[in-house]
């Protein structure tokens, strides 16, 4: 259970930090300057945005933390038993 509450935290700080970057926006401010030099714009992005890839990136990293997750949910469970049986 322990390791339940430190994910917990864990996913609430990631997720307030998330929500905090409009938060610190400052919207007085209504034109940005910057260098003379023309801006590039990020290709892959976009690419991968009109090719639907940008869904099966998404997928996989959803999997991997889920896996995580899990792992380390599995590996709690058992060192939570080893204590148990240690104690008795």
């Amino acid at each position: 259970m322990k390791l339940f509450r430190i994910l917990a935290v864990w996913c609430f700080i990631l997720f307030a930090a998330a929500g905090i970057q409009q938060v610190q926006a400052q919207p007085e401010q209504r034109e940005v300057e910057f260098s003379s030099a023309p801006q590039q714009e990020v290709e892959m992005a976009d690419t991968l945005r009109q090719d639907g890839k940008i869904y099966v990136v998404v997928i996989v990293l959803v999997t991997i933390l889920a896996g995580m997750i899990a792992y380390l949910v599995t590996l709690d469970r058992k060192v939570t038993r080893l204590e148990k049986q240690m104690r008795d």
